[in-house]
């Protein structure tokens, strides 16, 4: 247990490092936490990365969110050697789709999932799954994730699967975290860094 929690002190050490703050942006009153920085520097970037290799090294199938999500969730997935899927914001996904709305820190908007994606590869009986994103504010993008992923896991009659969650930073203020845990008590969170 020693290692796996330097290994994460580590990661919270790089995201620091790596990440600002930006007041009153993209509207006034909103804190935008920025974690692109983190992406340029390759040693910080794998210290976040190896982390989450060692934490979900039994993860099957990881999920990323549009747009920062993406990157993390292919990097991730390319570390555990397992496939990736993309939530994409609406009207981006060819083909026969689910859809979810949320309320974010600053608006509404609404995530998309193909609804037979989950057909496209053999899955284990007992599915993990990883669900991606950069940044945890209010937890409406997370819970809209979630609930996305058990629709499409429904609609392929995949009915045995453990949920996971993994986030850079949270916002701590917005209770996003406790919000997910209201609604899925079943769903894990794992938050390297709080502000």
């Amino acid at each position: 247990m020693e290692g796996y929690e330097r290994a994460r002190s580590s990661a919270e050490q790089a995201v620091v490092r790596r990440s600002k703050v930006f007041n009153d942006f993209p509207s006034k009153g909103v804190s935008f936490l920025d974690i692109t920085p983190l992406f340029l520097n390759y040693q910080d970037f794998d210290v976040l990365l190896s982390y989450w290799q060692q934490k979900f090294q039994d993860v099957e199938l990881v999920v990323g969110l549009e747009a920062r999500g993406f990157i993390l969730a292919t990097a991730i997935a390319q570390k555990l050697q397992k496939g990736v899927v993309l939530l994409r914001k609406k009207g981006k996904l060819p083909g026969t789709v689910l859809s979810e709305t949320y309320s974010k820190e600053y608006g509404k908007d609404e995530f998309e999932i193909q609804e037979d994606i989950f057909s496209h590869a053999p899955l284990p009986k007992n599915l993990h799954i990883l669900v991606v994103d950069d940044v945890l504010a209010t937890g409406g993008t997370l819970c809209a994730s979630i609930e996305l992923v058990k629709k499409a896991l429904a609609k392929n009659n995949i009915k045995q699967y453990k949920i996971s969650t993994c986030v850079v930073s949270s916002i701590k203020c917005l209770s996003g975290k406790e919000k997910i845990y209201e609604k899925y008590n079943d769903v894990s969170i794992d938050v390297i860094h709080e502000i």
